[in-house]
C-alpha cells in the first residue's frame, strides 16, 4: 500500500518560511531562497544561517527542489488567474521569476510587491508592523531616495520635493509626507468644490441657455404662424379678386361658344343650302325647252347680310379691374399691416432708458426732476438761454446719444393737440428758426391742427392715421440707417424716415407745441417700457 507524503514542508525557505524562489544550496547541503541566503551573508558573516558552516563558494541553484517547485505549484495551485501573465498587472517581487505570483499588496517600506503568500510575514510577523502596504504599485523603485535607497517619508516645502531622514538638512522646512499630503488633500478638495460650483454654475447656464432657446423657438413658430396667416389671408384675397375678374371673363367665353356654334350651324345650312342650287342649276342648263328652261329657273340666294365676326364687350372688364386692383392693393395693405405686431414685439426688445436734459430745454418748456416729463407752462417772458437750449422753438433733448446699434422708446402724447417726436444730430441747429428736415439733421413727425398729421420729409409728406395715436414708439437703427414711429396702442406703424445720414450721434427730440390759454397743456411723458401696454 502506498502512502501518500507531504512534501510542501520541505519546500519552505528556512528564513522567510515561503516557498522557496530561486532555490540555492551551501556546501553543507542546506537550501534557502537566493534573496534570504544573499541579504543574510551580506548583514552578517559568510555562514549557514542554519549549521553556521562557513559558505566558501557560490551557493548553486538546487536543480531537483527547483523541479520539485514547479512540479509543486502546478499540482497544488491549479488557479492560473493567480499567476502574473497580463500586461499591466503587478508581479509579485518574490516569486520564482519562472512562475510569479500576481501581488495583492505593495509595501512602501521594503520598496517590494508581495503576492498572498509572501505577504504573510507582514501581516504576522512584529517586525513588520510598522510597514505601509498599499495596492499593487507599478516602479516603487521611484519611491525610494536616489541618493541613499530610503523610502521617502519626508517632504521638503522649501524644495518641493519627496526625501528620506537622510537627506534632511539642518534648517529646512520638512515635514512627514503624511502631513503634506493631507495639506494637498485639503487643497484638492477646496479645487473639487471649487470645479464642483462651475459645474452648477454651467449647468444652470445651460439650463438657462436651453429655456432661453425654447422661448425664442417659440417666439420664432409663433412670428411664422403670424406671417402665415396674415399671407394666407393675402393669397385669399388674391384668389377672390381673381376669382371676380375671371367670372365674367368665362361668362364671355361661355357666350362666345354659343355664338360661334349658332353661326357655324347657320352658315352650314347656307353651304347646304347653296350646294342644292348649284345641283339645280346643273341639271336645267341643259334644258332643250326654252320655255321649260324658264320656268324652272331656280332663285339664287342673296348675299350675307350679317356681320359674321365674333368680338366680346370688355369696356366694363376693363373698369372691373381698375376697380378690384384698388380695392385688393388696400385690403392687402390692411391685412399686411398686422404684421407690425411682429416688428414692434421685435423692436421692444431694443428698449432703452431715455430721460430728458433739462440744459437743452427752450426756456418756456417744464422738465420733471426724473426727467421723465415735459410741458409747455404756456409763459411768454423771454428768459436767456444757454448755448445748449433751444431758443425758438419749443424743443428739449434726451440725456441718450445713439452712435450704433438700435434703440427703442416710447412717449405718451394722450389727448394733446400738437406735439413733435423723433431725433437729432447732436450737432444739428437748436437757434433760431430750425428746418425740420433730415438734410438739417432732423428726423420727426408732427401732429398741428388737433388732426393734421405729418413727416418732416422735404417736402413734407401728410400722414393719414386712421385712429389718434396716444402712445408713439420711437425706433433707431443705425445699421439699417432708419427711423420708426409706432402706434403702440393700435400696434400699427406710422411711417419710416430711411437712408438716414446720422454722421455721429443722434439725441431723442422733443417738442410738446406751445400751451395756448390752456389748450394742448397736458405733458408729453417718456414711458417705462417694461410698462407700457403693448400686449403682445
Amino acid at each position: 500500500m502506498t502512502t501518500a507524503i507531504d512534501v510542501s514542508r520541505h519546500l519552505h525557505c528556512p528564513i522567510c518560511k515561503n516557498l522557496f524562489s530561486d532555490p540555492v544550496s551551501t556546501t553543507c547541503g542546506h537550501t534557502f531562497c537566493k534573496r534570504c541566503l544573499d541579504q543574510h551573508i551580506s548583514m552578517s558573516e559568510p555562514h549557514c544561517p542554519l549549521c553556521q558552516e562557513p559558505v566558501s563558494t557560490k551557493p548553486s541553484v538546487n536543480a531537483a527542489i527547483d523541479a520539485l517547485l514547479r512540479e509543486f505549484y502546478q499540482i497544488q495551485l491549479p488557479n492560473m488567474s493567480l499567476f502574473c501573465g497580463e500586461s499591466g498587472v503587478v508581479p509579485c517581487d518574490i516569486c520564482d521569476e519562472h512562475l510569479t505570483f500576481i501581488a495583492v499588496k505593495s509595501c512602501l517600506n521594503c520598496l517590494h510587491s508581495y503576492c498572498d503568500q509572501h505577504l504573510k510575514p507582514h501581516q504576522s510577523m512584529v517586525r513588520f508592523k510598522g510597514h505601509k502596504l498599499v495596492n499593487p504599485m507599478e516602479k516603487l523603485d521611484q519611491r525610494a531616495c536616489n541618493a541613499h535607497g530610503r523610502p521617502l517619508e519626508l517632504y521638503c516645502r522649501r524644495d518641493e520635493q519627496c526625501i528620506c531622514t537622510l537627506c534632511v538638512k539642518l534648517g529646512g522646512d520638512v515635514i512627514p509626507v503624511e502631513i503634506e499630503r493631507e495639506r494637498r488633500q485639503a487643497e484638492q478638495q477646496t479645487t473639487i468644490e471649487e470645479l464642483e460650483r462651475m459645474i452648477n454654475q454651467r449647468e444652470n447656464k445651460l439650463d438657462e441657455l436651453k429655456e432661453s432657446a425654447k422661448k425664442c423657438q417659440a417666439l420664432i413658430e409663433r412670428e411664422q404662424q403670424e406671417i402665415k396667416e396674415v399671407f394666407s389671408v393675402v393669397m385669399e384675397a388674391v384668389k377672390r379678386s381673381e376669382q371676380v375678374l375671371m367670372a365674367p371673363l368665362e361668362d364671355g367665353r361661355r357666350c362666345l361658344e354659343k355664338e360661334i356654334d349658332e353661326k357655324t350651324q347657320q352658315i352650314q345650312k347656307d353651304i347646304l343650302k347653296y350646294k342644292e342650287t348649284i345641283d339645280s342649276l346643273k341639271r336645267t342648263m341643259n334644258e332643250e325647252d326654252d320655255i321649260f328652261f324658264l320656268l324652272s329657273y331656280p332663285s339664287v340666294p342673296t348675299e350675307f347680310k350679317d356681320d359674321w365676326m365674333v368680338s366680346i364687350d370688355t369696356e366694363l372688364n376693363f373698369g372691373t379691374m381698375r376697380n378690384i386692383k384698388a380695392g385688393l392693393l388696400a385690403e392687402i395693405e390692411t391685412h399686411l399691416e398686422k404684421l407690425c405686431t411682429v416688428e414692434i414685439r421685435r423692436i421692444h426688445s431694443f428698449a432703452v432708458d431715455v430721460t430728458l436734459d433739462a440744459e437743452t430745454a427752450h426756456p418756456h418748456l417744464d422738465v420733471t426732476r426724473d426727467g421723465k416729463v415735459v410741458s409747455d407752462t404756456g409763459k411768454r417772458h423771454d428768459i436767456p438761454g444757454s448755448p445748449q437750449q433751444f431758443d425758438l422753438v419749443g424743443g428739449v433733448l434726451g440725456k441718450l446719444r445713439v452712435m450704433s446699434g438700435r434703440a427703442f422708446w416710447v412717449v405718451e402724447v394722450g389727448k394733446k393737440v400738437g406735439w413733435e417726436l423723433g431725433v437729432i444730430r447732436e450737432g444739428a441747429n437748436r437757434k433760431g428758426k430750425v428746418s425740420n428736415k433730415p438734410s438739417e439733421g432732423y428726423w420727426s413727425i408732427v401732429l398741428c391742427g388737433q388732426n393734421m398729421y405729418g413727416a418732416f420729409e422735404d417736402p413734407p409728406v401728410l400722414l393719414h392715421l386712421n385712429t389718434k395715436p396716444e402712445k408713439l414708439g420711437v425706433f433707431v437703427d443705425c445699421e439699417e440707417a432708419l427711423v420708426s414711429f409706432y402706434d403702440i396702442v393700435n400696434l400699427s406703424h406710422i411711417y419710416t424716415f430711411t437712408k438716414c445720414s446720422f454722421h455721429g450721434a443722434i439725441r431723442p427730440y422733443f417738442n410738446p407745441h406751445p400751451n395756448k390759454d390752456g389748450n394742448n397743456s397736458s405733458p408729453l411723458v417718456i414711458c417705462d417700457v417694461n410698462q407700457t401696454d403693448v400686449s403682445l
